[in-house]
Protein backbone atom coordinates (compact mmCIF):
# COMPACT_ATOMS: atom_id res chain seq x y z
CA UNK A 1 0.00 0.00 0.00
CA UNK A 2 1.42 3.33 -1.08
CA UNK A 3 1.52 6.25 1.34
CA UNK A 4 0.15 9.40 -0.28
CA UNK A 5 0.07 13.00 0.91
CA UNK A 6 -3.37 14.33 1.77
CA UNK A 7 -4.54 17.70 0.48
CA UNK A 8 -7.38 19.51 2.20
CA UNK A 9 -9.46 18.59 5.20
CA UNK A 10 -8.17 17.50 8.61
CA UNK A 11 -5.39 15.32 7.15
CA UNK A 12 -3.82 18.16 5.14
CA UNK A 13 -0.10 17.63 4.64
CA UNK A 14 -0.05 14.20 6.28
CA UNK A 15 0.85 10.95 4.57
CA UNK A 16 -1.87 8.32 4.63
CA UNK A 17 -2.17 4.83 3.20
CA UNK A 18 -5.40 3.14 2.24
CA UNK A 19 -6.19 0.06 0.18
CA UNK A 20 -8.91 1.84 -1.81
CA UNK A 21 -8.83 4.88 -4.10
CA UNK A 22 -11.19 6.67 -1.71
CA UNK A 23 -11.89 6.63 2.01
CA UNK A 24 -13.86 8.54 4.63
CA UNK A 25 -12.05 10.12 7.55
CA UNK A 26 -14.06 10.86 10.68
CA UNK A 27 -12.64 13.70 12.77
CA UNK A 28 -13.45 12.86 16.40
CA UNK A 29 -12.80 16.43 17.56
CA UNK A 30 -15.25 18.13 15.19
CA UNK A 31 -17.59 15.22 14.44
CA UNK A 32 -17.21 15.89 10.71
CA UNK A 33 -16.59 13.31 8.03
CA UNK A 34 -14.37 14.07 5.02
CA UNK A 35 -14.24 11.98 1.87
CA UNK A 36 -10.79 11.72 0.29
CA UNK A 37 -10.23 10.47 -3.25
CA UNK A 38 -6.99 9.45 -4.89
CA UNK A 39 -6.11 11.84 -7.71
CA UNK A 40 -3.09 11.75 -9.98
CA UNK A 41 -1.87 15.28 -10.64
CA UNK A 42 -0.06 16.26 -13.81
CA UNK A 43 3.48 16.74 -12.53
CA UNK A 44 6.62 15.33 -14.14
CA UNK A 45 6.52 12.50 -13.24
CA UNK A 46 2.79 12.34 -12.35
CA UNK A 47 2.14 12.20 -8.60
CA UNK A 48 -0.82 10.75 -6.71
CA UNK A 49 -2.45 12.44 -3.72
CA UNK A 50 -5.54 11.93 -1.59
CA UNK A 51 -7.69 15.02 -2.19
CA UNK A 52 -10.58 16.12 0.07
CA UNK A 53 -13.83 15.89 -1.90
CA UNK A 54 -14.78 19.55 -1.52
CA UNK A 55 -11.60 20.76 -3.24
CA UNK A 56 -11.28 21.52 -6.95
CA UNK A 57 -8.44 19.74 -8.81
CA UNK A 58 -6.90 23.11 -9.76
CA UNK A 59 -6.73 24.26 -6.14
CA UNK A 60 -5.41 20.83 -5.09
CA UNK A 61 -2.67 21.19 -7.70
CA UNK A 62 -1.60 24.54 -6.25
CA UNK A 63 -1.55 23.13 -2.70
CA UNK A 64 0.40 20.07 -3.90
CA UNK A 65 3.05 22.40 -5.31
CA UNK A 66 3.28 24.07 -1.90
CA UNK A 67 3.63 20.73 -0.11
CA UNK A 68 6.28 19.53 -2.53
CA UNK A 69 8.19 22.80 -2.07
CA UNK A 70 8.15 22.34 1.70
CA UNK A 71 9.54 18.81 1.30
CA UNK A 72 12.51 19.97 -0.76
CA UNK A 73 13.44 22.58 1.86
CA UNK A 74 13.26 20.21 4.84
Amino acid sequence: MQRLKCIGGPLYGLEYSHSQDKFKFFDKQTGKETLYRKLILDFTPPQAFFIAESMSPDFAYALALQLMGQQSHS
